[in-house]
């Protein structure tokens, strides 16, 4: 892991000790061993170096350094924590042989040595097993904000090159590192790896952003493409990267270089599912690294099952610890808890569970810190619980984490999809195959059969009947909210959104000093998965995520395989509410005070979950209200 910081500007501006110092320390358990400061005087010129971050923290005045820190138009820095011996994740060696191009890189290549090779033979001096920043080096001196669609991994970076005379700032195709932004007054823009430090080193207002305060209220959004919970900060979206001139950086371009190849398989079901596998093998085997020991998350799922499997069947020499999360009620049982299907899908493997039970009791005390942590809204006790087991697991020594995370956008076909391959077959004539579907479909939960419908409707009626019942019927808004309080003219569009959990993940991980490694997510997957026909998604056999079902027969215990029941990463959300209760009401006095909610009605919703009579979503409301409450107080969040 990697933190990355810096800023560029018109005008020289006065760097700060202590703000420096301190934003350094708000990334520093992003990384400790590799430590680095480029200050520009002007950008025609090479940087002054300040050598380790951490001497700030010791300097008791600019006079200390051996540069001083007087007004500079630009600064670049990094603190690193390598992990692997091969593929740093980031390193103080930030720029190239000339000196031109500077680096601040956060993650890792998992195609690193074929890109070494590839760089070796156009004449650059790397080696097929170098680290991650001078692979970036190399590959940017060579093709420039091109040779991202090359990288394959999980990485975010700053980079500025003064032969182009611009500053990259990119993330890779899924968003699993964060860097986000903030425009100073259309005269430049600071940049950071997270949203504290980046406050901490800027005038930024810590003003909320309404329209993402809206969605994140009425519909549970969580990530918003390229707009954060703070009215004043962007962040990078998935798969792009934005470039900033360096004579005028108020001038900025936004680009998308991933693309998922649009190509259809010639692949028998059988043949694909095979070839699924085989991919999985592979990205599991590049993202397990040269550790001897890894450990990995394994809930009784599909996806957590293939990733353990896959480790399995690649024979890798290396010792795999699984882990899996108990969440524990005060009374009784909890009962969706995943813990009997941990326990099944186990015993299929040949590596040790460890269970780490998790209660309400520790949340009060560490509210303070989680919300801080995570820097914006969330909206479940699953964030805590996640915190916990990451915890737990650094106390075994183990530096690296297997997840299943990304499986449920992967192979769970949108709704839209599913219902435009029945019509397609009907076209064709293939009323056996429209049939099949059908069926399948007809076993999907309930709740999946209404969005279905809608679907179906948005796909029969034409566009401009569809925009004329939009504007005639404006979503109507609860009854709790204060909508004039937003100042939304219009019925607000939900847009492109990323994967929050990914932010979760990255923020407890990095807080326990783990690499986290997401072996589903993975262009080479995605591009597969989306080749495939719709029909291979969802069969009558095999209804849920029938590709990779198929994929993991003879690896995993069949009675997984033939799982409906399951959700995501469950949590007693009802009944630690109940636990917590009185922690809650302390909470619910400032809530009832929030300038866009009715008290009146919030005091009703939460007294009806109080007494049990109220659904998981009247549950998951108050938790998204408490979270929501502890962002604005201990991020000292203004709602002016």
């Amino acid at each position: 892991m990697s933190g990355i910081l810096g800023f560029t500007g018109n005008e020289p501006q006065t760097v700060d000790l202590g703000k420096l110092a301190r934003s350094l320390q708000l990334l520093e358990h992003r990384g400790l061993n590799d430590q680095a400061v480029f200050l520009f005087d002007d950008p025609e010129h090479s940087p002054s170096v300040l050598g380790l971050a951490s001497q700030l923290l010791h300097c008791s005045s600019p006079s200390d350094l051996p540069n001083g820190l007087s007004a500079k138009t630009m600064m670049l820095a990094c603190c690193a924590l390598r992990v692997e011996e091969n593929r740093s994740v980031g390193s103080s060696s930030m720029r190239s042989e000339d000196g031109r191009i500077l680096l601040a890189c956060d993650g890792l290549l998992d195609n690193g040595p074929e890109l070494g090779r590839e760089l070796q033979e156009l004449g650059h001096n790397v080696r097929t097993s170098s680290r991650l920043d001078l692979i970036l080096v190399a590959a940017l001196e060579q093709w420039g904000p091109d040779c991202l669609s090359r990288f394959k991994g999980s990485f975010a970076f700053a980079a500025i090159d003064l032969r182009r005379r611009n500053l990259i700032l990119a993330r890779d195709a899924f968003g699993t590192r964060p860097l986000c932004y903030s425009r100073q007054n259309g005269q430049g823009l600071f940049f950071a790896s997270q949203i504290s430090a980046l406050l901490e080193i800027s005038a930024v207002a810590r003003r909320v952003n309404r329209a993402s305060l809206y969605k994140y209220l009425v519909h549970n959004v969580m990530d918003h493409g390229t707009e954060t919970f703070f009215a004043e900060i962007d962040q990078i979206p998935p798969g792009c990267y934005l470039e900033v001139s360096l004579d005028e950086p108020g001038r900025t371009t936004l680009t998308r270089y991933r693309r998922i190849v649009q190509t259809r398989t010639r692949l028998t079901f059988e043949d694909a599912a095979e070839h699924l596998r085989e991919l999985v093998i592979r990205s599991v085997v590049a993202q397990s690294g040269a550790h001897s020991v890894v450990g990995a998350a394994l809930s009784g799922g599909f996806d957590s099952s293939f990733v353990v499997a896959a480790f399995e069947r690649a024979q890798l020499g290396a010792q795999l610890k699984l882990y899996t999360c108990v969440p524990v009620v005060r009374s009784g049982t909890f009962s969706q808890s995943e813990e009997a299907w941990a326990d099944f899908a186990a015993g299929g493997f040949h590596f040790p569970l460890s269970k780490v039970r998790v209660t309400a009791e520790g949340l009060p005390e560490s509210f303070a810190s989680l919300v801080r942590l995570q820097e914006e809204p969330f909206s479940s006790p699953v964030v805590y619980a996640q915190l916990q087991v990451f915890r737990a697991i650094r106390k075994e020594g183990v530096k690296v984490m297997l997840s299943g995370h990304g499986g449920d956008t992967l192979f769970a076909a949108p709704t839209d999809q599913l219902l435009r391959a029945v019509f397609e077959q009907v076209r064709r004539g293939r009323w056996g195959r429209a049939a099949a579907i059908l069926q399948a479909l007809g076993q999907l939960p309930q709740g999946s059969m209404r969005r279905l419908a809608r679907a179906a409707a948005r796909i029969v009626m034409p566009e401009g009947l569809q925009a004329a019942v939009r504007q005639w019927r404006r979503p109507t808004n609860p009854d709790w909210l204060r909508e004039k309080w937003f100042h939304l003219d219009n019925a607000i569009h939900l847009g492109e959104f990323g994967l929050p959990m990914l932010r979760f993940e990255d923020r407890s991980s990095t807080a326990c000093s783990i690499l986290s490694r997401m072996p589903l997510l993975t262009p080479d997957l995605q591009d597969f998965v989306f080749s495939l026909p719709s029909e291979y998604l969802i069969t009558r056999n095999q209804p849920m995520k029938s590709i990779e079902s198929a994929a993991m027969r003879g690896m995993v215990p069949d009675a997984i395989l033939a799982r409906r029941d399951r959700s995501g990463f469950p949590v007693p959300v009802r009944e630690w509410l109940d636990e917590l209760a009185p922690w809650v009401d302390i909470n619910m006095a400032e809530i009832e005070r929030f300038p866009f909610l009715e008290p009146r009605r919030v005091r009703e919703i939460w007294e009806s979950v109080r007494s049990l009579n109220k659904s998981v979503s009247r549950a998951f409301l108050v938790w998204r209200w408490v979270f929501l409450a502890g962002w604005v107080r201990h991020c000292n969040i203004s709602l002016d």
